[in-house]
């Protein structure tokens, strides 16, 4: 009775996990270009004070 107990609730969270993966997976790729878009400011950002402290 356990492991049949124990199988259904790892096939009832095998299920939806591929959609939410997926959500998860665009929720990432959308932080990734933020912090992308992030260092190239704080990179930017660095070079205009090391330049204007030469």
């Amino acid at each position: 009775m356990r492991v049949l107990l124990l199988t259904v609730f790892l096939l009832a969270a095998c299920g939806p996990s591929g959609k939410i993966a997926e959500s998860q997976r665009q929720e990432l790729d959308k932080a990734k270009a933020v912090q992308q878009t992030v260092d190239g400011y704080n990179q930017q950002l660095q070079r205009s004070e090391s330049s204007a402290t030469q």
